[in-house]
């Protein structure tokens, strides 16, 4: 019972720890974003603050909402796209409890945290590639 067993073990900091970090600063660019975006392939990224506080979070999907419903692009900064109140995970918290949290909220990503402060992301695919699914 391997997968089992991991269930009962495997913790959210265990499977994202190799993932990148992706964060723009509220301040960053347009560019910025989809720049940090898309150097993760993870689809997403932080908004923290200069204390790397979570603050926020931009998925790929808020940008193509957003470039749809923009006239201009001109001065748009992450201040103007990203979703207060992301969902967020301790990085100490059993990776079965994230797919739960994951799939109760139908989401695919969350952004991690120890004590409000950003230390990653933990993608769906994660979960999937460790049999916890």
């Amino acid at each position: 019972g391997g997968n089992l067993g991991k269930r009962l073990y495997l913790r959210v900091s265990d499977l994202c720890a190799n993932n990148a970090k992706p964060k723009v600063l509220e301040t960053a660019t347009l560019k910025e974003v989809i720049v940090e975006i898309s150097k993760s392939r993870l689809g997403v990224t932080a908004v923290v603050n200069a204390s790397n506080k979570i603050i926020g979070i931009i998925t790929d999907g808020d940008l193509r909402r957003m470039l749809e419903n923009m006239d201009s692009l001109l001065g748009v900064t992450a201040e103007n796209i990203f979703a207060k109140n992301p969902k967020t995970i301790g990085s100490s918290v059993l990776a079965v409890e994230a797919l739960e949290l994951l799939r109760s909220n139908d989401i695919s990503q969350l952004l991690v945290e120890e004590d409000g402060i950003y230390v990653g992301v933990l993608h769906l695919h994660d979960l999937i590639r460790e049999g916890i699914v």
